[in-house]
């Protein structure tokens, strides 16, 4: 009889089943045992860092050893990393150091194996250099989490002068000379599929070796270091929730391993975290790509065009921490994908992105990134536009600039054109015809309408959203408000007049007449509406030059400012 107490019970068993196809064979009788193709003592499962060192382990111990490798070569993600390690001063900082991280990162972890993690890592550059004596082992850096406590206590090694490339692939090097030292045979190509089991005993596993079922009786243990699970959607979509940001490890990393433990009834820890800095999708490329870049000179902003990072400051390891933010109001990952803005100058220096970087796009697939970025480019990796009204458009971000207009012409009932050439300045008349312009029977005129429309439509965006408001008497309308950066930016004449020359294709005495007649009509209008006298230092918190500064400097004075 099925009561709903029992249907509950049967839904929470499929809940948590293994995802996929069956991961263990289960041997109830002699007649049921497979053909075995190889025996051994000690079966690892996977041929990185994990499964490199496991096998050094147990061939020392006296075992006999077998790997196998879902790749062709093997290295897992320590190859396509900076091949660096952590070796700390000491146990209590480290300890400290490393439950901050757990915390932060709101994951699982158990006291004593954190103890004994923390132990163990003080021998680590004891252990590498004793795997290759030739090498000479060295700082090169620090923790990347400073703030932390026991952070001071954290260095980051490599292994230097010894064969290999560089990065990973030489600290993985140093794994494959020892293993091949012991006589450790490897199959490469060689996927495990399922345990083979008999009740909780694990007799060995099923793989697949040149197109055919192959069986490995393992008399003493079988270890599984297959890696993490961020090649698998199902197993994304389970633990992080179908997060769609684009990974950078290796496109092996299907969970297999994790799926065989839980068909023993093994139960799953730490499974919020997978490894993924901030990367970029490139065509044809299955892993993406390290945001390894130069020192900022963008910024970086959602699909709402918001800035949402201090860019310097961010940290690359955790950057994926910025943009995994979900709006549980409109259900969606306003972050992934965000964006880099930069100028043609940036791009013009070099490279976007390293191809000294870490990562498997780049390390196993072979990707370069083009010196003078033309192929991300002409790819669409990178969207060119010659405005940032025509780039807010290629992305999809809303342009605010031109619907500020509409507003105000909605508030006030004026044309926008009207409001487009006159909603910051005065008519052409002096202040005390200004004052004494016509009214209606409310006592208004229509600049008077106006600029209230503007006021009510400048005040409701700044308590909407974080943004950007050019003139329209912002400074004195929000002077009320602690968030506000108000900034006056002028420059000398013959800047600014060969710039109005070229911008509207005018001779030089045209430019001129244009500057002083715009700058009058600002002045007045300003002057009376705030009391204030345009252009005064006091009344901003930044006044630049941009013909002694250059806009750069004044771009980068201002996004500084932006931090306090």
């Amino acid at each position: 009889m099925t009561t709903r107490r029992n249907l509950l019970k049967s839904s929470l068993s499929l809940a948590a089943a293994p995802v996929g196809m069956s991961v263990a064979i289960e041997v109830a009788h002699a007649e049921d045992m497979p053909k075995w193709n190889n025996e051994t003592d000690v079966l690892v499962l996977g041929y990185g860092n994990a499964g490199s060192n496991a096998a050094i382990a147990a061939a020392d111990a006296g075992a006999k050893v077998l790997i196998l490798e879902k790749t062709p070569a093997g290295g897992g993600n320590v190859s396509v990393s900076s091949g660096g390690f952590v070796v700390p001063t000491n146990k209590e900082d480290y300890y400290k150091f490393q439950k901050a991280l757990y915390e932060l990162s709101r994951s699982e972890w158990d006291k004593d194996l954190l103890d004994l993690f923390c132990e163990e890592s003080l021998h680590l550059g004891d252990y590498v250099s004793s795997l290759a004596p030739e090498g000479k082992i060295g700082v090169y850096g620090h923790a990347g989490y400073q703030n932390l406590p026991g952070a001071d206590c954290v260095n980051k090694m490599s292994m230097r002068n010894v064969p290999g490339a560089k990065g990973g692939d030489r600290l993985f090097g140093i794994f494959d000379r020892a293993v091949k030292a012991r006589n450790i045979p490897v199959l490469v190509n060689c996927p495990a599929r399922r345990l083979v089991r008999r009740g909780n005993e694990v007799l060995g596993v099923e793989a697949v070796y040149e197109g055919n079922p192959y069986f490995v009786k393992a008399n003493k243990a079988v270890v599984i270091c297959t890696g993490g699970f961020q090649s698998n959607p199902e197993l994304m979509a389970r633990y992080i929730y179908g997060n769609p940001m684009a990974y950078l490890g290796s496109p092996a990393h299907t969970g297999d391993g994790l799926l065989m433990a839980q068909s023993m009834g093994c139960d799953l820890w730490h499974m919020n975290s997978v490894s993924a800095p901030l990367g970029v999708r490139v065509p044809g490329v299955k892993a993406g790509i390290a945001m390894v870049t130069r020192q900022p000179a963008f910024i970086w902003v959602d699909q709402d065009g918001k800035r949402f990072v201090n860019e310097k400051k961010l940290d690359y390891h955790c950057s994926w921490m910025a943009v995994n933010n979900f709006d549980a109001i409109n259900h969606r990952y306003p972050r992934i994908p965000c964006f880099m803005i930069m100028d043609s100058s940036y791009l013009k220096a070099g490279p976007l992105i390293s191809n000294g970087g870490s990562g498997w796009a780049i390390n196993r697939e072979g990707y370069k990134w083009s010196k003078d970025n033309q192929k991300e480019i002409d790819s669409g990796v990178i969207i060119k536009a010659d405005t940032i009204e025509e780039l807010a458009k290629k992305l999809g971000i809303a342009y605010y600039d031109k619907d500020i207009i509409g507003q105000i012409a909605e508030q006030s009932g004026l044309s926008p054109e009207y409001i487009k050439e006159n909603a910051e300045l005065s008519p052409k008349k002096g202040l005390f015809a200004y004052a004494f312009a016509g009214r209606d029977i409310t006592g208004k005129s229509i600049e008077d309408i106006v600029y209230e429309a503007q006021r009510k439509v400048i005040l409701e965006l700044a308590g909407k959203e974080p943004c950007v408001i050019v003139g329209r008497n912002a400074d004195y309308i929000l002077k009320d408000r602690d968030d506000v950066l108000n900034v006056f930016i002028h420059g000398n004449m013959p800047e600014k007049t060969q710039r109005i020359m070229v911008l509207y294709n005018v001779e030089e005495n045209e430019a001129v007449k244009m500057i002083a007649d715009t700058d009058k009509r600002r002045m007045t209008n300003y002057n009376f509406y705030t009391e204030q006298k345009w252009g005064m230092a006091g009344n901003y918190t930044l006044a630049l030059n941009s013909s002694v500064l250059g806009y750069d400097m004044c771009q980068k004075i201002i996004m500084d400012c932006t931090k306090i």
